[in-house]
């Protein structure tokens, strides 16, 4: 006799679905300005910048650049570490969890932007004029259990394909 499979339904509805549903993200780019630091009501340290990464996509002008912008979140610990050193410029891979948060222009418009709640970062190397390399990697906010990647590597693109990484 063959076994029963039970499928487990939601009767929450659609809104409050979309607020669990969540998207791993890592993102090699620069700060488009400083850490701001800030602390919440219960005293928790929250640090927030943009980052900037790139990539490039075949146009009918030829390889043409195109840059994302993302707001990168982090609390704690690791919040004040970021506000330290994080600075406009800074190289850095940050890895976290991917939301879209609705705001308003100031003529009233509905918008849109990407949101990384931060769970690790490193500062990536990168040569200074003092001849020395930054290389830090801090966990404060824990990352989530993930199962590892088992799976095989994606082709290099082809040039014929319209996007592709400059990583």
């Amino acid at each position: 006799m063959a076994k029963r499979r039970s499928v487990r339904r939601t009767n929450k509805p659609q809104k409050e679905q979309e607020k669990t549903m969540s998207a791993n993200i890592s993102i090699l780019g620069n700060a488009g300005r400083d850490a701001s630091l800030k602390y919440s009501e219960k005293g928790t340290p929250v640090a927030s910048f943009p980052i900037a990464s790139n990539s490039f996509k075949n146009g009918p002008e030829g390889r043409m650049q195109v840059t994302h912008w993302f707001n990168v979140v982090a609390f704690g610990k690791t919040a004040e570490t970021l506000a330290e050193h994080v600075k406009k410029g800074t190289h850095l891979l940050v890895h976290g969890r991917l939301s879209f948060s609705p705001w308003s222009t100031d003529k009233g418009e509905p918008r849109s932007g990407a949101e990384i709640s931060l769970f690790s970062f490193e500062f990536v190397r990168s040569d200074r004029s003092d001849g020395q390399t930054d290389q830090v990697t801090t966990a404060d906010n824990p990352e989530p259990d993930v199962p590892e990647f088992t799976g095989t590597a994606v082709p290099e693109p082809t040039v014929n394909e319209p996007f592709i990484d400059q990583f």
